[in-house]
């Protein structure tokens, strides 16, 4: 079980920062998300070192952030998403 207490806001440490990369990596889905119109479906193949998984959410991540509810499904590795 996890030991919880209170400190004082200024002894507490500050929240990390986004990096530039992971900035532009949410971005990057962001358009991903918003170049899929109605009635069409986007198609992510992962690439060397990314899982299928984490692209997904990566996508559903990206359509809340949009205030769109993203519906994804992966078929042979390859990620396919729509704006549901």
């Amino acid at each position: 079980m996890a030991d919880f207490s209170v400190v004082k806001e200024s002894e507490a440490p500050r929240p990390t920062r986004q990096t530039g990369r992971l900035a532009a990596r949410m971005r990057e889905y962001e358009k991903y998300v918003e170049s899929v119109g109605g009635g069409k479906v986007g198609k992510l193949v992962p690439g060397k070192g990314e899982s299928s998984r984490g692209v997904a959410l990566r996508v559903s991540r990206a359509g809340k952030r949009a205030n769109k509810a993203m519906s994804t499904w992966v078929v042979d590795d390859v990620v396919y998403f729509q704006a549901s």
